[in-house]
């Protein structure tokens, strides 16, 4: 996957200085890729006639602080390099997304998509800008591949705030064609005032004072933002919520050239045994991101097993070890973790 760095496109400060120069029209549809947007308060008339999953929503500014870190995971909380947990109320998030072709709407497996946002005082990750310095850090950052059914979930924090901005999630859905990358589509997420303002009671967001910008106040929510607010719902450790989207224009693609996928794994005798989806000719195993050179298709099932020849010795009873797949054009799939049996 190629792999495009972006530390500072914009400094904050030059961000909120354009909002406030230009107004909306300034930032909705940045890069403008493949997608129909919708102005304000209108839905697609795909999502009329089948469900609501096939909404095709605005495409919205990338912002200033989007790092390609490459980080496959689903708990976004940690900061890799210190194991520090970004402390805040627990947000688990789950993406549904769907291909509209036409009047049809099929689930999208095998898109890479990454969120990133800023902890619960307001600062993000690996970037610099204004008052701080967070770079090296990668906290509330990461991405995952859509599985079959077009679904990611992640773990991570309800969002802080920072001046001129709305509380607010950032998200890119990214295909790709060997290592060229085919399709992007950029947005972010909002989050309705009257709930922020109960979340905002406890800490550590109490400790930050009222925050300036609500939704109405901000340029960039007012380009579209009333299409991407989560319907949050509470539970017995956080909160929830789930964003169903549809994307037009999706480079149709042969099953040969999705993501590998892992479904499954288990050892038989030496061996370890690796299932799921698009495995092509040459796949190799990577068992806690070392290559397992003696990774093979299995003759009869060779897009959906791989065989790692010894392998299972290397993994004790009773042990996690995390499990990728990397096809020959260096296309890798999900995580997936795998506890051997006892």
């Amino acid at each position: 996957m190629t792999r495009h760095t972006q530390h500072n496109l914009l400094s904050r400060r030059a961000t909120l200085k354009l909002l406030g120069a230009a107004g909306a029209t300034a930032v909705v549809g940045f890069s403008g890729p493949r997608l129909r947007l919708l102005p304000a308060g209108k839905t697609s008339s795909v999502a009329s006639a089948q469900t609501l999953s096939c909404v095709v929503r605005p495409q919205l500014t990338e912002g200033p602080y989007f790092v390609d870190e490459r980080l496959n995971r689903s708990d976004i909380r940690t900061d890799p390099t210190t194991n520090e947990v970004k402390p805040g109320a627990l947000l688990v998030l789950t993406f549904n997304v769907n291909r509209v072709t036409g009047n049809l709407c099929s689930a999208l497996p095998g898109a890479y998509l990454d969120i990133w946002h800023c902890d619960a005082l307001g600062s993000y990750s690996d970037v610099r800008d204004g008052g701080f310095d967070t770079r090296g850090q990668k906290y509330l950052r990461g991405y995952q591949i859509t599985d079959p059914s077009g679904s990611v979930r992640f773990q991570t924090i309800y969002p802080g705030w920072y001046s001129g901005r709305t509380v607010h999630i950032h998200f890119k859905i990214r295909l790709f064609t060997g290592t060229e990358e085919s399709y992007e589509f950029t947005s972010q997420l909002f989050f309705d005032d009257a709930f922020t303002d109960q979340v905002y009671t406890q800490g550590p967001y109490n400790s930050r004072g009222t925050r300036n910008t609500r939704n109405t106040q901000d340029g960039i929510f007012n380009g579209g933002g009333s299409q991407l607010i989560l319907d949050i719902s509470q539970t017995t450790q956080g909160y929830a919520a789930a964003f169903n989207i549809g994307l037009e224009g999706v480079p149709s693609t042969d099953e040969s050239s999705a993501a590998p996928f892992i479904t499954g794994a288990s050892i038989s005798s030496k061996r370890l045994l690796v299932t799921g989806q698009n495995f092509d000719n040459g796949a190799k195993i990577y068992l806690n991101g070392e290559r397992q050179k003696k990774t093979e298709n299995d003759e009869t099932n060779p897009a959906n097993l791989l065989i790692a020849r010894k392998s299972g010795n290397l993994i004790n009873a009773g042990e996690t070890v995390m499990l990728q797949v990397r096809n020959a054009d260096n296309t890798f799939s999900n995580q997936y973790s795998f506890t051997r049996s006892e």
